[in-house]
């Protein structure tokens, strides 16, 4: 985004990895060392990202995307940034994106962390985030990233920064 003079907004839409996950999540196994494969904890590296696996549990995410929802509502400029928090937390500090640590996200991200949680925790936000993600599979996305430019589809998988250059300037 920084290599081009158009104009880019990122929004984050919910997609569930795993469904029925409670929400206390699921224990992982192994160690943090062990949790993270060395080819993802080089890959993370080449890009300032430390997989450290201190997570011990793969997490319910509905109140995460309910999070990232409401960021999108009061303050959509800190959608993206609360997003690289909630990823920092949980793939390196080993947060569990739940309860407090969602208010935390949200304050350092520059928002009302006991609101956004409030918003994130409520049962109908949350149902409202599971349909979204629902009707986001059911458009045949399988799997993220997925990429959408001025609302078309773009294309799923990591992609190097000349791709997106590229789909900016055929947009």
């Amino acid at each position: 985004m920084a290599q081009t003079d158009r104009e880019v907004e990122v929004r984050w839409k919910p997609f569930l990895l795993r469904h029925g996950v409670p929400d206390e999540g699921v224990p992982k196994s192994g160690t943090p060392e062990t949790r993270v494969p060395p080819r993802m904890k080089a890959a993370g590296a080449a890009v300032g990202v430390d997989f450290t696996g201190k997570c011990d549990r793969y997490p319910n995410t509905l109140s995460h995307h309910a999070l990232l929802k409401y960021a999108a509502e009061v303050a959509p400029a800190k959608q993206n940034t609360l997003q690289e928090v909630l990823f920092r937390h949980y793939f390196t500090d080993g947060l569990y994106p739940a309860g407090a640590n969602l208010a935390l996200a949200a304050t350092e991200a520059g928002l009302d962390g006991e609101a956004a949680r409030a918003y994130a925790e409520d049962d109908a936000n949350r149902s409202e985030v599971e349909r979204e993600a629902r009707a986001n599979a059911a458009m045949g996305i399988t799997g993220v990233p997925y990429f959408f430019i001025n609302g078309e589809p773009a294309g799923s998988g990591a992609q190097p920064p000349e791709a997106f250059l590229r789909m900016f300037e055929a947009a």
